[in-house]
């Protein structure tokens, strides 16, 4: 079974438009899955779900998150069913921390790095356009300058802290 960083490359070859920010929304509906806004996640304290509904993938999220959590948690979920994740995946906050680990939801926090911050797309931003630093890049790519610095440093252009 391919990793979710080699899933995320093989999805972003296929249905990516090349262009920065990655739109994880447009993404999922050229994969054919339903990408719903649902405000009662906030009372199960939830992020965001996935399951099929009706035969049908659905991509539940939150939309009382801030705008980056909410790409990060839909590019997530498709990564659920990308890497074929049978059932239903609830994921609270803490399944998107370092802290917890769930091979699964590990995988599916890879596929997300990936899907919103191309390897590829990273290495032009900082080696043709340069770009480096974290806040800048992370404004570019819409992610948290948390989630930026994590995969700066897993790509190797900036030392573990």
């Amino acid at each position: 079974m391919r990793s979710g960083a080699a899933k995320a490359k093989m999805i972003l070859r296929k249905y990516w438009d090349g262009k920065v920010p990655v739109d994880p929304t447009a993404i999922a509906e050229r994969l054919y899955v339903k990408v719903i806004a649902d405000s009662e996640l906030v009372w199960e304290g939830l992020s965001g779900k996935f399951a099929y509904e009706d035969n049908q993938p659905v991509i539940r999220y939150n939309p009382h998150e801030p705008p980056n959590r909410q790409r990060f948690t839909i590019a997530h979920e498709i990564g659920h069913f990308v890497l074929g994740h049978n059932g239903v995946y609830r994921d609270p906050k803490q399944f998107f921390s370092i802290v917890h680990y769930d091979p699964k939801e590990a995988a599916c926090n890879k596929f997300a790095a990936e899907l919103l911050m191309p390897e590829e797309a990273i290495k032009l931003f900082i080696v043709t356009l340069g770009i480096d630093d974290i806040e800048s890049l992370a404004r570019h790519f819409q992610v948290s300058e948390v989630a930026m610095k994590y995969r700066l440093e897993n790509l190797g252009w900036i030392p573990p802290t």
